[in-house]
């Protein structure tokens, strides 16, 4: 045991700090959420999600986005492209004669060619009432007008490594947001259109208006350019062996401010971590990081170590306090604010390990190695919010890993500074 504790604490002293943790953006949930409502099919190898769509894929997508499956599949098929498949043909045919999507030449649609982030872009816009004709987009700045209305969170959409479990955070996204000129959300036209069932689509509904208050409630963290944050994990964490009451084997404290500053997409991070086991020293780890420029700068005491962080990577790190992302949300819930001293308090629950706080929980993997195959118990964050402003937010996560060792860390973090 002590060896293995060893082990542990010499861990923690020689990995990297301001580091891309091993809890990775895993949108299964919403393309599930998206197969109950009929809008996402899988394929023989489930749902896909690690792969690039298709051209064809986006193309069936986006029809039923439109609430057009019934009257794509009466179609006669009289488009020019002569390389597709049956079951592709409806889609395409229907959105050609709409004058929504065109083929790579006179006669070829290429179906089985990788859908960009930049093609989906704009076939949710579309699907959301904007259009080119308008002057609502342009194609070539599509991503970026999907990002400026909400349907592209770059917290969540890898536009640089598009694959299908993008396409599902993001349509699932998508049936949140009002369509131009409308009343209600994207869910609510289908459904009153009848392309979706209403059972079905009622929980999503008052989920989705739930989240709507949410974000109005802490719209004032998109207004701070600049503000730091403290964590910690209060009186330590303990991680024990052999489930809830099993033999505690590790100690962990920690404490650490962040500084962002979003007018340059940079953070900086000093952190002090400590270890304790029995018969073991303690081992104390005192850190400083920074994100400049898409490289990860790092040092334990000596020299900088560098490493190129995505810009996918960058925007998590960016998010990691602040509104939720709708796509990782299992649940949310707005508690009665009489009994603390908040304008609001918000309970959010997650189906799985958000990438969105994999740095925060740095010191839990640095402790205990890396927490992929764990089984997790529970997730969720709890945020309480001041004047729109996120004030302080408790995150917990309950877990065993496969070589049995249990934890319940909460780490609380607290906003500091703002402008």
């Amino acid at each position: 045991m002590n060896k293995w504790l060893r082990l542990a604490c010499a861990g923690a002293l020689v990995a990297g700090t301001l580091s891309v943790c091993a809890l990775a953006a895993d949108f299964t949930a919403s393309a599930e959420h998206l197969n109950g409502l009929g809008l996402f099919q899988g394929t023989g190898n489930g749902y896909a999600l690690d792969r690039a769509p298709t051209r064809a894929e986006a193309a069936a997508m986006l029809v039923r986005l439109l609430g057009a499956e019934d009257e794509a599949q009466e179609l006669v098929y009289d488009a020019p492209f002569i390389d597709l498949v049956d079951w592709q043909k409806p889609y395409v045919q229907y959105l050609y004669e709409n004058g929504f999507a065109n083929g790579t030449s006179a006669t070829m649609f290429s179906p089985e060619q990788p859908c960009t982030a930049q093609m989906y872009a704009a076939f949710l816009l579309r699907a959301l009432g904007y259009n080119e004709a308008d002057g609502d987009f342009t194609y070539a700045q599509a991503v970026a007008a999907a990002q400026e209305h909400g349907v592209y969170d770059p917290a969540v959409i890898d536009t640089s490594d598009f694959l299908r479990d993008d396409v599902a955070a993001a349509s699932y996204t998508a049936l949140s947001l009002t369509p131009k000129g409308a009343e209600g959300t994207l869910l609510d036209r289908l459904v009153a259109d009848g392309a979706v069932d209403a059972e079905a689509a009622a929980r999503y509904q008052e989920l989705f208006s739930t989240y709507a208050e949410y974000r109005e409630d802490t719209a004032g963290m998109d207004e701070l350019t600049t503000f730091s944050i403290s964590s910690e994990y209060p009186g330590g964490a303990g991680f024990v062996r052999g489930g809830a009451d099993g033999e505690t084997v590790l100690a962990m404290q920690t404490q650490e401010t962040m500084a962002f500053d979003r007018t340059t997409d940079t953070i900086q991070a000093n952190r002090v971590l400590t270890l304790s086991a029995p018969g073991v020293e303690d081992t104390t780890m005192i850190a400083e990081s920074e994100l400049v420029d898409g490289v990860m700068r790092r040092r334990l005491g000596g020299d900088w170590a560098e490493q190129p962080v995505t810009a996918a990577e960058q925007a998590r790190l960016m998010a990691a306090y602040g509104p939720v992302p709708l796509a990782y949300i299992e649940s949310i819930d707005k508690g009665d604010h009489a009994d603390y001293p908040y304008d609001s308090r918000w309970t959010i629950s997650f189906d799985s390990p958000s990438a969105l706080y994999s740095e925060l929980m740095w010191p839990v993997e640095r402790a205990v190695g890396s927490l992929d195959g764990a089984e997790f118990h529970a997730l969720m964050l709890v945020q309480n919010v001041e004047d729109n402003r996120i004030m302080t937010q408790g995150l917990t996560v309950e877990f065993t890993t496969p070589d049995d060792i249990y934890g319940q860390p909460v780490l609380v973090s607290r906003l500091n500074t703002g402008n």
